[in-house]
């Protein structure tokens, strides 16, 4: 009896992880950095970072390159897509594949991190 319990415990615990890894997805999103120290300070970095977590639910994780101009970012998709992501990153100041960022966002950047 013990065994018969402890299989079928074993096998949903299975199939939920299963099903969370398929709601689970990682994009690439094209933006603009300016800054030519970021890796040092990290600024830009930590804004997307910060704006992305405070502006979508269900991200996962974030990881911006400033050398190659991209932003990845892992999410659940039940809990927000694309659309919302590429919102966030433009609430920062930053584009966001083909979104621009709008005046005030861009504005309030540091000036090492605006185009020049």
């Amino acid at each position: 009896m013990t065994k018969v319990l402890l299989i079928v415990l074993l096998m949903a615990s299975a199939q939920v992880a299963f099903s969370q890894s398929n709601k689970v997805k990682t994009i690439d999103i094209k933006t603009e950095i300016s800054c030519d120290h970021c890796a040092q300070c990290e600024s830009c970095n930590q804004n997307i970072f910060m704006k992305v977590k405070a502006n979508t639910k269900g991200v996962r994780s974030i990881k911006v390159d400033s050398k190659k101009n991209i932003v990845t970012v892992k999410y659940n998709s039940e809990k927000t897509n694309l659309e919302e992501i590429e919102k966030a990153i433009t609430i920062a100041g930053y584009k966001a594949n083909e979104r621009e960022p709008s005046t005030e966002a861009y504005e309030k950047l540091d000036g090492c991190c605006k185009n020049k």
